[in-house]
């Protein structure tokens, strides 16, 4: 096959040699472009719009927890204890608390995915209906678009 090759490039003639080796250089410059420096640029594009969107979401809950935080200081007295109030309101937005442990005046739980939206408008009712105060709450990305984790919120009277 090489000697075929070698025999063919010989009978051409020297301009056909030429443009076959320009054609051939562009032909690799094309292939660079197009499946290397193309999509690395493309790549590199997308990942930076999508650094973009999670610090938007991440200023957005910080701005709403610091609102709920805020919230929590205008409390209605209830009669219900903690345990109780969590566990009539949380089934209306979907709340699945995956641990739940009381302590004294306060109660602690573990959500493991939870839609923030819905986290924020339970939080927002228990805390303006209920007068639940949230005295800390660590949430962290969960896999799905728009859910988050929950690891802490203590809650208290």
């Amino acid at each position: 096959m090489k000697q075929q090759l070698v025999k063919y490039w010989r009978s051409l003639k020297e301009q056909e040699q030429q443009l076959v080796m320009i054609a051939g250089g562009i032909f690799v410059i094309f292939v660079l472009v197009m499946g290397i420096f193309r999509p690395l640029n493309n790549a590199i594009a997308k990942a930076q719009q999508d650094q973009i969107k999670q610090q938007e979401l991440l200023t957005w809950v910080d701005n709403s927890i610091v609102k709920l935080k805020a919230a929590g200081s205008r409390s209605v007295v209830s009669n219900k204890n903690l345990s109780q109030i969590v566990n009539a309101t949380r089934g209306r937005f979907g709340i699945t608390i995956s641990k739940m442990q009381p302590n004294d005046d306060s109660l602690r739980l573990t959500i493991d995915s939870v839609q923030f939206n819905k986290l924020v408008q339970w939080l927002d009712e228990i805390v303006h209906k209920e007068g639940v105060q949230i005295e800390n709450l660590d949430l962290s990305r969960d896999d799905k678009q728009g859910y988050v984790r929950v690891s802490r919120l203590v809650l208290e009277k």
